[in-house]
């Protein structure tokens, strides 16, 4: 967004940190839309076997809007993360007097905050989604029905599980890294944490789609 705006930048850590937040803001939005359109279709299925076609319709039409685009998205924020954080760097440098500044310590702790509460949340969205299919499987075996779409529709909600927990200990790597740097008098974003992020979000991405278009009819 830095890069579309055409903002002036710096190496500021603080700036980093806070393009940091700002699209952790955007991919927890974006798996929390993809989460909900998967309960959407839960209950698409649940209205089906109830004989309630026109729910059925209203929420398969809903899934259909809250999965395919966000997961696009995936991909083009992905792509104006790492522009972002080319165009910080090349910005002017910051003196080492300004890179221990206190307030960079405080900013470090509110982005392992923003780090944690995208992981709490997802791990949340996993167990709502992973609950919501075994009342699936019981109410079938209470109506001697079928009401998932295939062997592939159970473990989605794992997979939110997954990115939850990978989101912690990636924030945790990230606070412990730049709390030590900071304290040496020097700051480097770690590039390699934020590619081994985006491999993550696009594989679970991925193993998304598969898994949907696999168990849809």
């Amino acid at each position: 967004m830095i890069l579309l705006r055409h903002l002036p930048t710096a190496q500021e850590p603080r700036l980093y940190m806070a393009l940091e937040r700002t699209y952790l803001g955007y991919f927890k939005l974006i798996f929390f839309t993809i989460g909900t359109g998967l309960l959407a279709y839960r209950l698409e299925i649940l209205f089906l076997a109830l004989g309630e076609n026109h729910y059925a319709r209203l929420f398969r039409e809903l899934h259909r809007l809250l999965i395919w685009p966000p997961m696009g998205l995936v991909f083009v924020v992905g792509f104006w993360f790492f522009a972002d954080l080319h165009h910080i760097g090349k910005g002017i440098t910051v003196s080492e007097k300004e890179i221990i500044d206190p307030r960079i310590y405080m900013a470090a702790e509110r982005t392992f905050l923003a780090w944690v509460r995208t992981g709490i949340g997802l791990i949340a969205f996993g167990f709502v989604i992973e609950k919501f299919d075994f009342f699936l499987e019981q109410l079938s075996a209470m109506l001697h029905t079928k009401l998932s779409a295939g062997e592939g529709f159970s473990g989605m909600g794992i997979i939110f599980i997954v990115l939850g927990v990978s989101n912690l200990v990636i924030g945790g790597i990230n606070f412990v890294r730049t709390v030590k740097k900071v304290d040496q008098g020097q700051y480097h974003i770690h590039k390699w944490l934020y590619a081994l992020y985006g491999l993550i979000l696009f594989t679970v991405t991925a193993v998304l789609a598969f898994m949907i278009v696999r168990v849809s009819p």
